[in-house]
C-alpha cells in the first residue's frame, strides 16, 4: 500500500515537471521508457524503478535532490529555513560580525534541518568564519570541502556566490573560468542588485587572475559585464583573498 502511494506521488511530480517544461510525454520519456508505460507512471498505474527515475530526471535536467525533497512534506519549510540561514550568514559576514556568525552557527546546530542540510549549513558557517579569521588560506582540508561543495551545487544563491567570490584563489584558472562564466550566463540579466554587485566583483577578480596568468583571450567577456553593471552598483570587494 505504501509503494502505491509513493508511486502516485512520483507520478504527479513527474507530470508537474514535464508540464513546466512544456514537453509531451514522449519527449519527456526519451528512450528511457516507452510513451505508453510512462503515461501510466504519471497516472500512478505503473511503478518506476529508482534507476529509470533518476535517468529521467538527469535526462530532463531536473535536480535529483530537489525532486526527492518534494516527496518530503517538510521540504518547503526546510528550504525556506536554509535560504534564511544563508542570507543571515552572508549578512553577518558582510558586516564583519564574528559573534553573529558564531550565533548563527549554533542556531544551525540546534535547528530541525535534515542531517545533510545541517552539514551543508555548518560548512558554510565554518567557511565564513575562516574567511573572517583569514585562516582559510592555510586550511587545505576546508579549501577542498569548498571546492567539492561548490562544484556539486545545483543552484547558487547570494550567499553561495559570495562564498565562491571569497574562494576563487583556491581554484585553478580553468575551474574559475567554468564557474564564473556559468554564473554570468545565469545572472547577467538579473534585476537583483546584490547579485549584480557580486558579478561585478567576480569579474574584477577574474580580470586579476587572467592578467596574472597572462591569459587575455577571455578578458572581453568580463569587461563587458563590468560595463553593463558599473553604473548600477558601486563596486565593493567580496573577496578577502584579493585584498
Amino acid at each position: 500500500m505504501i509503494s502505491e502511494v509513493i508511486s502516485v506521488t512520483i507520478g504527479e511530480l513527474l507530470r508537474e515537471c514535464r508540464v513546466s517544461q512544456n514537453k509531451k510525454q514522449k519527449e519527456f520519456a526519451g528512450e528511457i521508457l516507452s510513451p505508453s508505460y510512462y503515461s501510466k507512471v504519471e497516472k500512478g498505474k505503473h511503478k518506476i524503478t529508482a534507476k529509470d527515475l533518476i535517468s529521467l530526471l538527469i535526462y530532463n535536467q531536473i535536480s535529483v535532490k530537489q525532486f526527492f525533497g518534494r516527496l518530503d512534506e517538510n521540504y518547503e519549510e526546510n528550504q525556506f529555513l536554509e535560504e534564511k540561514l544563508n542570507s543571515l550568514l552572508a549578512q553577518a559576514y558582510f558586516q564583519n560580525d564574528k559573534s553573529k556568525l558564531e550565533e548563527i552557527r549554533q542556531q544551525i546546530k540546534d535547528s530541525c534541518l535534515s542531517s545533510e542540510a545541517k552539514t551543508d549549513q555548518l560548512l558554510y558557517a565554518d567557511i565564513f568564519l575562516a574567511l573572517m579569521n583569514n585562516s582559510l588560506r592555510d586550511n587545505k582540508k576546508l579549501q577542498d570541502k569548498v571546492r567539492e561543495k561548490l562544484f556539486s551545487m545545483d543552484e547558487f544563491d547570494e550567499a553561495k556566490i559570495m562564498l565562491y567570490g571569497n574562494s576563487m584563489r583556491f581554484y585553478s584558472l580553468s575551474d574559475n573560468k567554468i564557474i564564473s562564466q556559468s554564473l554570468i550566463r545565469k545572472y547577467r540579466e538579473t534585476n537583483n542588485i546584490i547579485i549584480q554587485k557580486y558579478l561585478v566583483s567576480l569579474c574584477v577578480n577574474m580580470l586579476i587572475i587572467l592578467i596574472e596568468n597572462n591569459d587575455l583571450k577571455d578578458i572581453k567577456l568580463y569587461t563587458n559585464v563590468l560595463e553593463e553593471n558599473i553604473g548600477n552598483c558601486q563596486i565593493f570587494c567580496v573577496n578577502r583573498s584579493f585584498s
